[in-house]
């Protein structure tokens, strides 16, 4: 079955060091992970390669497998957190926060795998429905695959739960891939696939709004309670 997850990105206020934010959040995720519906996690930092919208602009993401409707599973973090089950430090409201609901369209994911992850969220053209633009890329992010360097690809319809004023989201589809490799090589990898054929593009393909991060696991997965 596919698994739906949830994704929450982050850079810390100015006076919080980014290592002490890194050490916060391991213990952050620990203490969610108690809390019924989140069954694993795991943290990235990442370098932004294409695209200045949210979810470029942010330092750290956390991605969360959820069990179930991930909506229930944050209202339930939400009683955790004000019971104090889930603690938030003073200045957590000084950081920058966005997050998004990532409802499956394939899967189960493998976290495992996910040591180095491309990311690619995308909207489609105007005037393109959401379906049709989804049809695409499935077809799509199977070719990108074809290339050296990218193994598996997970993907999801994006909708936006925490927003970001300074950066309000725009993008409605996620591809997650497994890749190995620099990302120089992974690019020339999808140029060489491109040349030959493997990976075609359809005349509105410059009309997609693009965010792409080249993101690195900060952690191990971890595990719900009750995983």
């Amino acid at each position: 079955m596919p698994d739906n997850i949830y994704l929450v990105f982050s850079t810390p206020p100015a006076e919080i060091a980014m290592d002490a934010f890194d050490r916060w959040y391991e213990q952050h995720v620990r203490d969610i992970l108690t809390v019924e519906g989140f069954r694993a996690a795991r943290r990235f930092h990442f370098d932004v390669i294409r695209g200045d919208s949210s979810p470029a602009g942010y330092a750290h993401l956390s991605l969360y497998v959820i069990d179930g409707d991930a909506r229930e599973a944050m209202a339930r973090l939400a009683a955790a957190t004000q019971s104090g089950q889930v603690p938030i430090p003073e200045w957590f409201e000084r950081g920058r926060w966005a997050s998004f609901h990532a409802d499956a369209l394939e899967g189960p994911i493998d976290l495992d795998a996910l040591e180095h992850c491309y990311m690619v969220f995308s909207r489609p053209p105007e005037g393109m429905a959401l379906e049709d633009f989804s049809e695409w890329y499935a077809t799509h992010a199977r070719e990108n695959c074809t290339a050296t360097g990218f193994e598996e690809v997970w993907r999801y319809l994006l909708e936006p739960d925490r927003i970001d004023e300074l950066s309000p989201p725009r993008v409605q589809h996620a591809a997650l891939y497994e890749v190995h490799g620099e990302l120089a090589e992974l690019r020339a990898a999808l140029k060489e696939a491109a040349d030959a054929g493997r990976v075609g593009f359809p005349d509105w393909f410059d009309q997609i709004l693009f965010v792409s991060l080249d993101a690195r696991a900060v952690s191990e997965t971890l595990a719900g309670v009750g995983a």
